[in-house]
């Protein structure tokens, strides 16, 4: 029985609590689930609100919906005594596109061998580290985009999406099951945080193994087979040897700064096209000025409420939206970079969200009337972005950065850091980003913070910081596929999948898509 919403206050809150402490106080006498928590800052009082249900159940509520749902995931599952004669597919990419097929298919028996062209986590953790430090120069297959967990290990973790799919709730179910906290199954916003997502994806990772099925790290793939237009083998490059193996069926969860890769497929015959994306900047406030203005208070003096979240979109002046994405709490901005000699941002944040600063990417669309129709001309126009911002801040892995007010005025003045010190993770050099970016992109990023401002009060103050670009939001390439199929249009037994192939847009959207793919994948196997 719903018994409504429940109300308390944070800020008389005397020690960290959780969630079920909290309702088991008000309401010690009664078994009641938490299905939705959100946060009501409106009317000038912080409050935490509960939806709640009596339970009559001996399991959690996880468990109810992981029941309800078991047919979303498994849809052959029915068949699957006949499943292990099927061919071992083959999955490229361990984001997660890719670990959830890789889980899917695990369950079936199928034993799926992915190639991942990055690291596992924890060598992952370290070579991301010592770039940040400056230790060491970037590696182009260990970085914070490729490698175990894809570039949603080196996140906020977020899971809010809004596609309609009841694998939401199955994608939640397994990253709790691995190590997430539980409130990821009814916060209304759930996120993860970086320092969780690690042990997360190497959890999964394991559990994929005892299944059978096997990852093959520091494994890039070089090469697609074909005989009578469909796959029949791939080449994989790993410590400087090839090895050929034969693949009847392959999902291809590669991200989206999988640039080389994306060329070899097409040169390959894959058929791909251009698509609209996004570009923009990394903007910074100082997390307590955003949390005051948003919750009448700085987090910072309460125990179980972290930092405060906005989402916007405004039109311009220039006709084009300015819009806000992975918006970072009390983050920090990093380094996002794939290849040597180019500049990308990206924004990151801990469980916690209780760092200095809140950032969040602003980004304007651009289409083909800016960059051109040829397949790779809007990855061309993002490469050159980055390679000039590259150039910009001194061609030594500093990111180009400027205050808002200077970008406004038209004019970079002398300061040193600003009140907000930026956090880009190797560094900044203040530039005058008109020398980076088209007129269309800065004049709609001026007048969009200003309307901004009118939502978020203080969002346009002058010495806020804009550190560039911010380029990696989607991916500039559409790998085509059947709608109902899910397999390339150009090669049978050929599954692009997730962000990288330009249908998915986070953590769930990408998993959700693996999971889909997975199951299109043994039908295919089925029929041959």
């Amino acid at each position: 029985m719903n018994i409504g919403d429940v109300v308390f206050y944070p800020e008389q809150d005397t020690r960290k609590i959780s969630d079920r402490e909290r309702i088991k106080n008000r309401f010690p006498d009664r078994d009641l689930v938490i299905t939705k928590r959100y946060i009501d800052a409106r009317h000038g009082k912080l409050k935490l609100c509960y939806r709640l249900e009596e339970n009559d159940l001996a399991e959690s509520e996880f468990r109810r919906i992981k029941l309800e749902n078991e047919a979303l995931p498994f849809k052959n599952l029915a068949k699957r005594a006949d499943l292990t004669d099927l061919s071992r597919p083959v999955i490229v990419g361990f984001g997660p596109a890719g670990m959830f097929a890789a889980y899917v298919l695990s369950c079936y028996g199928l034993r799926p061998l992915v190639l991942e062209r990055g690291r596992d986590v924890a060598s992952r953790v370290i070579d991301v580290e010592d770039y940040n430090s400056g230790k060491k120069d970037l590696d182009p297959e260990s970085n914070i985009v490729f490698g175990e967990g894809g570039a949603g290990t080196f996140s906020d973790g977020k899971l809010y999406t809004g596609i309609g799919s009841g694998l939401k709730a199955f994608v939640g179910q397994i990253l709790y099951e691995n190590g997430a906290n539980y409130e990821i199954c009814y916060d209304s916003h759930p996120h993860i945080g970086t320092d969780n997502l690690r042990r997360i994806v190497s959890s999964l990772r394991e559990k994929i193994e005892k299944l059978g099925g096997e990852i093959l790290f520091d494994s890039k793939l070089i090469r697609i087979n074909k005989k009578e237009g469909k796959l029949v083998s791939v080449v994989y490059e790993s410590n400087g040897e090839s090895f050929e193996i034969p693949a009847k069926a392959l999902i291809l969860g590669i991200g989206h700064s999988a640039t080389d890769t994306m060329r070899s497929l097409y040169a390959d015959g894959i058929a791909m096209e251009a698509k609209s994306f996004s570009v923009g900047v990394r903007i910074e406030h100082l997390r307590a000025d955003i949390d005051k203005v948003l919750y009448g208070t700085d987090t910072d003096q309460l125990y179980n409420i972290s930092g405060a979240n906005y989402k916007m979109a405004v039109d311009s002046v220039t006709r084009r939206k300015l819009y806000t994405f992975c918006m970072c709490p009390g983050g920090v901005v990093v380094s996002s970079s794939a290849f040597d000699g180019h500049i990308v941002t990206n924004g990151m944040s801990y469980y916690a969200r209780n760092r200095e600063n809140s950032n969040s990417a602003l980004l304007v669309p651009v289409t083909s009337e800016d960059f051109g129709s040829g397949v790779f001309d809007g990855l061309e126009f993002r490469e050159s972005l980055e390679k000039r911002a590259y150039e910009l801040a001194g061609s030594n892995g500093r990111a180009p950065c400027m205050t808002f007010g200077d970008l406004d005025s038209g004019m970079l003045t002398e300061h040193q850091y600003p009140r907000i010190v930026p956090t880009y993770s190797r560094g900044v050099a203040f530039c005058d980003l008109r020398d980076l970016f088209p007129d269309y992109v800065t004049d709609t990023l001026v007048d969009g913070i200003k309307k901004m401002g009118k939502i978020i009060k203080g969002f346009d103050t002058p010495d806020a910081v804009l550190t560039a670009p911010e380029t990696g939001s989607s991916s500039p390439v559409r790998i085509l596929r059947d709608k109902d199929t899910y397999q390339s249009i150009s090669c049978p037994g050929l599954f692009p999948s997730g962000e990288g192939a330009g249908y998915a847009g986070g953590i769930v959207s990408s998993a959700v898509d693996g999971i889909n793919c997975a199951n299109a994948l043994v039908k295919y196997l089925f029929k041959k």
